[in-house]
């Protein structure tokens, strides 16, 4: 074959080649994701009764501080069919240094040896639009939040998700499954379930005014089966430099396991403006509690587990921090705070210094609606404490910023005499330092 006939075969071949691939190559594949670590001086150290929750009670006084490094990454891969058409998956790895190595376990494989098989599963789910409609669909483990800030849900579940625009409205109907248990061999699947039913909705009625509605739907069919119904309203609006926004969540139903009526609520009011150079805030929140087990009606506002949290304070101590990681837990973990629900209200000051630095400071106090504990130490107060903190934030690159942090908690009455020998414990801090990497 000369030199001709040798061009003309491998053109032709490379010709083949593109034709065969040219469907694949319709693809557009995205990746992102974050890489962050997280160093942390403290002595709010989780204690050992009730996972999360800070309960001094019956320990010793004086906590030990500590020092620990975490980090995490997220890597997400996007197949795009076209904008209307795409596979999302999200994946994280977790550990904290010198955890353990060599294993197969979540959240670990900081310790010297690496090699552990810990990579967990956030996300699979196909997202697509239906032909000729408005109407977007996920469908898969799916990250959901509530329309109420988080006091109710926020996390990762199975499940399918229709929203779209319709003029100045927005709507959204999906159903979600939390547990499919198999209490026995013989169980069926399907059958001892805990399912929620969402509609979500909100109306532009103007450019700066928005109000929306929502409705959850819990039916838990486990071992005791309840059905808690959420019926709630928000709304945003400008009211001259002041931003507004706030919800009322008001929940019915029955539970099964304390064999009562359920009549709870959950109220917010937020506030920020442009003060000075910078941006004021201001939030406050109520959740209603229930002091005693055996009355026909309970008040205890029903949170999903712990899988939510209530970030818009921006505290570290006093309510869930928005970076922990390995290490989560605060005075108030959950909305439904142990059933004694939260009276809350915060301030803080975001003051961008620099194109590259910027800092922000917070105060927060918290108390608990209802005070379901006397048996402990005859509670001097239902006031569980105050928090102040700061923040700097310096961008190293676009991608890279680094946070330096500090926060520290002065204990309420609540507290008073509840460590061991009858003594206060502790004032909870933490001074901490983040690296954010983002892409």
């Amino acid at each position: 074959m000369d030199l001709r006939k040798k061009v003309v075969a491998v053109v032709s071949a490379a010709a083949c080649l593109a034709a065969t691939a040219a469907p694949a190559l319709a693809f557009e594949n995205e990746f992102h994701g974050l890489f962050r670590l997280f160093g942390a001086t403290t002595n709010f150290n989780e204690t050992p009764v009730v996972s999360g929750f800070y309960l001094p009670e019956g320990l010793e006084k004086k906590v030990p501080t500590t020092n620990y490094i975490a980090q995490r990454a997220r890597l997400m891969y996007i197949a795009k069919a076209s904008d209307d058409l795409k596979l999302v998956t999200h994946f994280e790895i977790d550990s904290r240094w010198g955890d353990s190595s060599l294993n197969v376990k979540r959240n670990q494989g900081g310790a010297i040896g690496g090699d552990q098989i810990n990579l967990e599963t956030k996300n699979v789910y196909l997202d697509f639009k239906i032909p000729s409609t408005p109407v977007n669909v996920k469908v898969g483990l799916q990250g959901n939040d509530d329309a109420f800030k988080g006091v109710m849900f926020g996390a990762d579940m199975a499940g399918v998700l229709a929203s779209g625009t319709f003029g100045k409205t927005t709507a959204a109907l999906g159903f979600f499954r939390f547990n499919d248990d198999k209490p026995t061999t013989t169980s069926p699947v399907g059958k001892v379930t805990r399912d929620m039913l969402t509609l979500d909705g909100k109306y532009a009625i103007s450019k700066d005014v928005k109000v929306g509605g929502a409705y959850y739907l819990v039916n838990d069919d486990r071992t005791n089966p309840s059905i808690v119904h959420s019926l709630g309203v928000n709304a945003e609006g400008a009211v001259g430099p002041v931003i507004l926004d706030g919800f009322f969540l008001y929940q019915f139903g029955t539970l099964e396991a304390t064999k009562q009526h359920l009549s709870a609520f959950a109220g917010n009011v937020g506030a920020r403006m442009k003060l000075g150079p910078g941006t004021a805030r201001s939030e406050f929140l109520y959740v209603s509690g229930e002091n005693e087990d055996d009355r026909s009606t309970s008040n205890a506002f029903q949170s999903v587990d712990d899988e939510h949290g209530f970030y818009n304070g921006n505290m570290q101590l006093l309510f869930r921090d928005a970076y922990a990681m390995t290490i989560d837990n605060a005075i108030v973990y959950t909305s439904n705070n142990l059933n004694r629900g939260v009276i809350a209200g915060f301030l803080g000051y975001d003051l961008p210094i620099t194109s590259k630095l910027s800092a922000s400071a917070n105060a927060g106090f918290a108390a608990v609606a209802k005070v379901n504990d006397f048996s402990i130490n005859k509670r001097k107060s239902n006031y569980l404490g105050t928090e102040i903190n700061a923040q700097l934030d310096y961008k190293v690159y676009d991608n890279l910023t680094v946070i330096a942090r500090g926060a520290y908690v002065i204990l309420g009455d609540y507290y008073k005499g509840v460590a061991t020998g009858g003594a206060d414990p502790e004032n909870p801090y933490m001074a901490s330092l983040i690296m954010n990497y983002t892409f």
